[in-house]
């Protein structure tokens, strides 16, 4: 059973996203499981395949990726020594993606990124932008968290912080760049069990030694949403009965959706 489902945010207060951050607390920082192999493999393939968007990085970030290097080699881990940039051979060699963030007058904008397991969105369409523009599609966030999300990373310190997100979609691909044209099908609740997946994100951020740069890391983790219904179906019942309809959509889970599977499991 996936344990990491116990983390998962099911209350009802509160915008449809909040930062939720908190510190590590004996956690470890980057997370090694089961399906290393299989998606450090994935990651390379994906690289040598040329027709897919991994990695991006905009001029002068160079050596905040030997920073990252630095810190990913004192966990024990090997980088790997394929790939001109060193942000993006550290993210061949461990299953989180990674993102460089930068502070100029405008605020924290993304300066590059290895990123294999994208969550419905494209590198190319954020790559320079900042915090805002990167999450324009989250519904309230300009209006809730962007000031103090710009607040919190001028604060960042060395130590890491977590937080985790979470969606329910009817694919489990790893790479998931686009949004589906029209909309996720609706799985009927005989096959919501099987057919669904809970795709979380856990993410964590860090100060880098060089002034004005953060590490952004994103572990992308899934199982089928039975699971989730086994370990937490009463707070799972209560959240899609009373949380609003944004939140369900902020979740990936149109109305239609959402009564299927509360057909499945009430």
């Amino acid at each position: 059973m996936a344990e990491w489902l116990e983390e998962i945010d099911l209350k009802l207060a509160g915008p449809p996203i909040s930062m939720g951050v908190r510190k590590l607390r004996g956690q470890p920082w980057l997370y090694i499981d089961e399906h290393r192999e299989f998606e450090l493999r994935l990651k390379a393939e994906l690289t040598e395949a040329g027709n897919k968007e991994v990695f991006l990085a905009r001029p002068d970030t160079k050596s905040a990726g030997d920073s990252v290097v630095a810190l990913i080699e004192g966990t024990g881990v090997e980088i790997i020594a394929t790939g001109a940039h060193p942000l993006e051979r550290s993210g061949l060699s461990v299953q989180e993606d990674l993102c460089l963030i930068k502070r100029d007058d405008k605020g924290w904008k993304l300066e590059a990124a290895s990123l294999c397991f994208p969550s419905r969105w494209r590198l190319s369409e954020k790559i320079g932008r900042n915090m805002a523009a990167v999450h324009g599609p989250v519904e309230g966030y300009k209006e809730v968290l962007e000031k103090k999300v710009t607040a919190f990373f001028d604060r960042l310190g060395p130590e890491p912080a977590w937080r985790r997100n979470w969606f329910v979609h009817p694919d489990n691909s790893l790479y998931q760049p686009d949004q589906p044209t029209g909309g996720d099908p609706v799985i009927a609740s005989s096959d919501i069990g099987e057919k669904l997946f809970v795709r979380s994100e856990r993410q964590t951020l860090r100060a880098l030694d060089l002034p004005g740069w953060i590490l952004f890391t994103i572990r992308v983790q899934q199982t089928p949403l039975k699971n989730l219904i086994d370990t937490r179906r009463d707070e799972l019942t209560n959240w899609l009965r009373e949380a609003p309809e944004s939140h369900h959509r902020q979740k990936g889970l149109q109305a239609e959706q959402v009564s299927e599977i509360l057909n499945a499991i009430t």
